[in-house]
């Protein structure tokens, strides 16, 4: 069986809000589409939960899904037409493995043509922008990935963004208020990027709502799992460069973000540590940022995050 398009979503602890992202969001995709939810350290309750709101299919990690010669999904024996899916996770396998493990269920159960990856703390701002967006990752080969406009509650343009060096973003960047004015580091840093941002091609688009093709994604090795949680969408991106393929943003259609509403379950310490952690992952094998570089940056940010524990002693 082969659908147009899977909607995946990665859930860590937050149901209610998931349930209704789907119930209130989702709905306004009019395209047919699947949608699975990967449920990061699963609970019987977290699942039970989802799949009652959602009318929901639970699927285990060890169950087989295979499609029957009519197109239909069995799922332990069981034949089911729904159109929503929880996969029950134990561990919680972060953003990269998480949807990696949405996308090799749909791959295996539905083919897609194209994939959404979306955060559960989205809003649409018109019922068209999946369809949108779709029409102009059709006409736009080059394009591996598209995005829209991403809005922040405040008001804040949140994507698209450009590349910084390790040395600017992760050094240079830290200590700049001692030397630079606001409006010097907004130039410098590019902190106004999105604000500015045309369509087109740029470097990467923020992950908390994208499309890409399913083909396109499989070639090109789809999110590295190294990374827990950050960084994802530069790497994505450094993949894409290498099948030839770009990102592209399309501002004529947009979504309201609650920028970390989906990581405040997190500790702030974490939150960090997986930040620079899967940054500097990103530079070193990425990049190919020297040594030295690297080194300064791993100095730096454990000095900020001194000071960051200080300050809230």
């Amino acid at each position: 069986m082969s659908t147009l398009l899977s909607i995946i979503i990665v859930n860590y602890k937050m149901e209610a809000l998931t349930s209704k992202f789907v119930k209130n969001e989702l709905v306004k995709v009019a395209i047919p589409h699947k949608t699975v939810i990967v449920n990061n350290a699963a609970t019987y309750e977290s699942d039970a939960a989802l799949c009652k709101n959602l009318n929901a299919t639970l699927v285990k990690l060890n169950d087989g899904v295979t499609p029957d010669d009519n197109g239909n999904l069995k799922i332990n024996g069981k034949f089911n037409n729904n159109d929503i899916f929880v996969i029950s996770s134990a561990e919680n396998l972060g953003f990269a493995r998480g949807n990696n493990l949405g996308v090799e269920f749909c791959r295996k159960a539905f083919d897609p043509y194209y994939i959404l990856f979306t955060n559960n703390d989205i809003k649409l701002s018109e019922n068209n922008v999946v369809g949108k967006l779709l029409e102009k990752l059709h006409v736009t080969p080059k394009a591996g990935v598209i995005g829209p406009r991403v809005i922040r509650t405040d008001g804040m343009e949140q994507s698209p963004c450009c590349y910084l060096s390790c040395w600017e973003r992760e050094v240079v960047k830290h200590w700049s208020f001692l030397f630079l004015s606001k409006k010097k580091q907004k130039r410098r840093f590019h902190l106004d990027y999105a604000e500015n941002a045309h369509e087109g091609f740029h470097y990467f688009v923020l992950g908390c709502f994208f499309i890409v093709r399913a083909k396109d994604f499989y070639n090109c090795g789809m999110f590295d799992s190294s990374t827990f949680l950050y960084a994802e969408e530069k790497i994505l991106a450094e993949r894409m460069k290498a099948i030839g393929k770009g990102i592209y943003y399309y501002p004529s259609v947009s979504v309201i973000h609650a920028h970390g509403s989906t990581t405040k379950k997190y500790a702030k310490n974490k939150i960090l540590k997986w930040q620079k952690d899967s940054n500097l992952y990103y530079y070193r094998v990425y990049r190919h940022t020297p040594s030295r570089v690297l080194f300064m940056a791993k100095l730096t940010n454990g000095l900020v995050r001194l000071k960051k524990r200080l300050l809230f002693c």
